[in-house]
């Protein structure tokens, strides 16, 4: 009888590293809109740029993880089923952590920016 096999904490810190960048994105578009729309300065079109430009860097980011992971399953053992299921899981959550990011910026495309909410 075999012992069962212990995984590293670096599995499962590269399980989290795609729904981490897409929190990341999440914290820096609320707070640059929070820090850039403030009423002294309230540029909406510095708010569309760094939003675009965080958008962007985060979905390449995200590419570079799920690149990564394509070719950590490819590398993969035929008879390691468990690695290559944690990293076919990483890849579909940095997959996920895109259609997200994606979701989470929408909203600058879609609404005013910088629109003051009292009518």
């Amino acid at each position: 009888m075999s012992a069962p096999q212990t995984r590293s904490l670096a599995d499962l810190l590269w399980l989290l590293v795609g729904p981490v960048v897409w929190f990341l994105h999440l914290v820096v578009l609320y707070g640059a809109e929070a820090l850039i729309c403030t009423p002294p300065v309230g540029s909406g079109r510095a708010m569309m740029w760094m939003g675009a430009a965080a958008t962007i860097a985060t979905l390449g980011a995200l590419a570079m993880l799920a690149a990564v992971s394509i070719r950590r399953v490819q590398d993969a053992p035929e008879e390691q089923t468990d690695a290559t299921f944690l990293r076919k899981t990483t890849l579909l959550l940095a997959l996920l952590s895109a259609i997200g990011v994606i979701w989470s910026a929408l909203p600058l495309a879609l609404v005013p920016v910088c629109a003051s909410a009292g009518g």
